[in-house]
């Protein structure tokens, strides 16, 4: 259960990080890190239409709004654990809301997260998905070193080139 968790929380960081780059723009235009260019950058990789590019927009779209409520639920989280700590005698009723909080926010992200991917995976063909599979697994870079751009070699660890 903890493993899904993580994978869906993983899952849901990466499509945020991808939508959210904005901070590299250069030239007053969507840069190369920006969430546009980063998906440009996926739509190259992927071959994809115009249609499937929407699905995926949406997809990302849908996931960074999931979870962007629970980042907003951080604040209230660190009060809550605060609160039960504060007291003379410790409050586990005060966490135990906050499980159930948790618990539909988080469902909530699995939904959308399950969704997502189906919609996803309707609009893409194998081949796509495969890369996409790939990307998602092993990271962005992955893929790129196959056609000397760099990346990591194969489970080498931090960076070092030992291909």
């Amino acid at each position: 259960m903890l493993g899904f968790i993580f994978g869906t929380a993983c899952l849901a960081g990466l499509f945020y990080n991808v939508r959210r780059g904005r901070w590299h723009r250069r030239h007053g235009g969507p840069g190369r890190w920006s969430w546009r260019g980063r998906m440009r950058g996926l739509f190259e990789r992927l071959d994809t239409s115009p249609g499937q590019e929407k699905v995926l927009v949406k997809a990302a779209d849908e996931l960074t709004e999931a979870a962007a409520k629970l980042r907003d639920e951080l604040g209230a989280t660190r009060t809550a654990i605060a609160q039960a700590l504060r007291g003379d005698t410790f409050d586990a009723a005060v966490l135990r809301e906050l499980d159930t909080k948790h618990d539909a926010l988080i469902e909530e992200l699995r939904k959308t997260l399950r969704a997502s991917a189906a919609q996803v995976h309707e609009a893409l063909d194998p081949r796509q998905r495969r890369e996409l599979a790939d990307a998602i697994e092993h990271g962005w870079s992955q893929g790129h070193a196959r056609y000397g751009h760099g990346g990591r070699c194969g489970g080498a660890w931090r960076g070092a080139r030992a291909c």
